[in-house]
């Protein structure tokens, strides 16, 4: 008889701890990122001109990528300057990420002119 008491306590002890909850929740909700807009100084420039484009995001350790059908980035991080040696229109695009993996990206046109 004692063994099945036995038996019994300790079954009813691992349902017990196995039906306990997590200690360590997993991190707040990430619904705070968002991708608000991508804007230029100017969507006109000059050839060889340099132009700024700025990223407006919210979120947690956001990381930017930055990407051009053609020409050459100046800087990193939320706002960067850009730069072409040939006239054309060109597509800038922007990647935004966070710490929770979230990602979302926008393009922004620019006609450049001799």
């Amino acid at each position: 008889m004692k063994k099945i008491f036995l038996l019994f306590g300790l079954s009813v002890l691992i349902v017990l701890s196995a039906c306990k909850k997590s200690e360590n929740p997993p991190p707040p909700g990430n619904t705070n990122f968002k991708f608000t807009s991508l804007t230029a100084q100017d969507t006109i420039m000059k050839v060889n001109g340099i132009i700024s484009i700025t990223a407006n995001a919210t979120g947690e350790e956001l990381t930017f990528h930055w990407s051009a059908t053609y020409g050459t980035f100046i800087g990193s991080g939320q706002t960067v300057q850009w730069t072409v040696c040939h006239s054309d229109r060109f597509q800038i695009t922007c990647e935004v990420s966070d710490k929770y993996n979230n990602v979302a990206a926008k393009q922004i046109f620019i006609n450049v002119q001799n």
